[in-house]
């Protein structure tokens, strides 16, 4: 039976925080949804607790690998048995707050042209303590901006709209291991708009044993090579050799590369990209804002590390681009702070 929102949620062998994770759903206050939760072969007690609210709650609807067969296959299983006009993601360990949904719902049916929806969210510890509150990208211009360099969305906050995976036939792809959200962000942003609330409506759970803790090496050398494959695929007319999109993607997410520009030349990208960005988009508002942030972020990558060779030469070159930089940077320090203290 149609609903306005079908949940999915994998789990993998995550009983210590799931009866937290699920009772966060069931406590929406927006209340069409089916709720799908996909155990991907879970050897622990996760078995006997979604049982359990299968029987108490008749949205819900658990689903059962033989095996684990691995997140990207239970996200497409999940996927593949929805049928709500929205896909709500959802982990297992983390906590949704009970204006979510709504919230979400709302602006999708107001706003048609986007597709893909966040929230913001607070970094909590084990004990759902606050940690920190992450600064974050809201509207589709500085998303679309930094899908090229960084994933700009929590996955489980996102809600998508189904017809846009429909339409475009995208499924979370092997190809994007470790980074299988970041992976079609960036191909659905060809195709579609992107936005993120400015309501705090998540708790993402910061723990030893999650996913991106255990994985996190394996998902920055995963995400540098969608950022460069991003680089060349949103801007084709900005001419970027696959060479340097590697190297500044590399740079950028901190990933070794085999064969480093000088800080000079990783500048000219970066600038170049943002030079083929502004023309493509020039017409769109926020412009003016988001070049301050991209000007602050470039000089951020010239005196971080400090000493590197060919600063002062890229320095010099951003001087001539840009000659107010200096202010667009310290206007941003709070912001870099904030950034630094939530890493």
């Amino acid at each position: 039976m149609p609903v306005t929102i079908s949940v999915i949620m994998p789990v993998y062998n995550g009983e210590r925080y799931l009866v937290s994770a699920i009772q966060s759903i069931l406590d929406q206050s927006f209340e069409d949804f089916e709720f799908l939760i996909i155990d991907d072969g879970s050897t622990d007690g996760s078995p006997i607790i979604t049982d359990k609210y299968e029987k108490i709650d008749a949205r819900i609807k658990v689903i059962r690998h033989a095996g684990n067969q691995g997140l990207i296959s239970a996200l497409n299983t999940g996927i593949q048995a929805a049928q709500g006009k929205y896909l709500a993601r959802m982990d297992q360990d983390d906590i949704s707050l009970p204006e979510r949904f709504s919230r979400q719902v709302e602006h999708l049916e107001a706003c048609p042209e986007v597709g893909i929806l966040g929230c913001r969210v607070r970094y909590t510890d084990p004990t759902e303590r606050l940690l920190a509150i992450p600064p974050m990208f809201l509207d589709d211009l500085s998303i679309r901006w930094h899908v090229l360099f960084e994933n700009p969305f929590y996955h489980s906050t996102v809600m998508l709209r189904k017809s846009a995976l429909e339409q475009t036939g995208l499924r979370y792809d092997p190809a994007g291991e470790n980074a299988e959200d970041y992976h079609l962000w960036a191909r659905l942003l060809l195709h579609t708009k992107g936005e993120i609330l400015p309501h705090i409506l998540h708790h993402y759970r910061i723990h030893p044993e999650s996913m991106s803790e255990l994985n996190l090496n394996a998902q920055r050398r995963k995400a540098a090579d969608i950022s460069c494959s991003a680089i060349l695929r949103h801007l084709p007319d900005a001419r970027i050799p696959a060479s340097q999109a590697k190297d500044l993607s590399y740079s950028i997410l901190g990933v070794s590369s085999q064969a480093k520009l000088q800080r000079s030349r990783l500048i000219h990208v970066y600038l170049k990209i943002w030079t083929e960005f502004l023309r493509l988009h020039q017409n769109e508002s926020g412009l003016s804002n988001l070049e301050r942030g991209v000007i602050a972020w470039a000089v951020r990558m010239i005196l971080y590390p400090p000493f590197q060779p060919g600063s002062l030469k890229a320095l010099w070159y951003l001087t001539k681009m840009e000659w107010r930089w200096p202010f667009f940077f310290f206007e941003k320090l709070p912001y870099y702070w904030a950034r630094r203290q939530v890493m």
